[in-house]
């Protein structure tokens, strides 16, 4: 299976987001084990390395926050294609436009999000990680 990793899931691991980190870690988990392919958004790396590093302060932490990532995941492409079709998406948020379309051009089964309400005109169906786990 293939799954597309949606920016706050990696988030709510990396920054071990008291709320949400049960359901995401265990998601991550549970695909890994089952030895599903767990991709994300290479656009999306530059958030994640932002976010971390306003939330900490640290460009270290930052860095290897991206290190870890790339320990059990795959970082997928965003070609042309993706950033146009994202232009043409029904999803109000261009960013969630792109992540869609880099799922779809991975042909993936599903994006893991927090916020799958986000991706109800998506081209991929959208899972969250509490849903996933229970699946």
């Amino acid at each position: 299976m293939r799954i597309l990793v949606d920016t706050n899931v990696i988030l709510d691991v990396l920054l071990n987001r008291k709320d949400f980190i049960a359901a995401s870690q265990g998601a991550l988990e549970k695909a890994i084990q089952k030895g599903d392919r767990l991709y994300f958004s290479s656009a999306s790396a530059t958030d994640v390395y932002y976010l971390i590093r306003k939330q900490t302060g640290s460009k270290e932490t930052a860095l290897n926050g991206i290190k870890k990532m790339a320990e059990f995941l795959t970082f997928a492409e965003v070609n042309e294609n993706c950033v146009l079709a994202a232009t043409l998406s029904r999803i109000n948020d261009y960013e969630d436009a792109v992540v869609d379309a880099v799922g779809a051009n991975l042909k993936a089964d599903f994006i893991l999000t927090r916020n799958a309400a986000d991706f109800k005109n998506a081209h991929c169906k959208a899972i969250t990680p509490s849903d996933y786990v229970c699946v």
